[in-house]
């Protein structure tokens, strides 16, 4: 009779690509009706189910960078 061998793996993280309401607006420091507004301006992206939307974590990194004033 042969041994089974038991293989182990490396746990890696995943990349958290979708956020809920809460934490879009923890992440952008901003209120539900920012949020709104900016899902309703088309200025970040987000994915509607049921009663839960979720918004691109990348969508909201782009619109940060595209909106970062510079002072000279």
């Amino acid at each position: 009779m042969s041994m089974a061998t038991r293989k182990t793996g490396k746990i890696e993280a995943v990349e958290k690509v979708w956020l809920s309401r809460e934490e879009a607006k923890a992440y952008l420091g901003c209120s539900d009706n920012f949020l709104r507004d900016l899902r309703n301006n088309a200025e970040v992206g987000f994915a509607k189910f049921r009663n839960f939307v979720w918004y691109d974590l990348r969508s909201i990194e782009r619109f940060m960078r595209r909106n970062t004033v510079v002072k000279k």
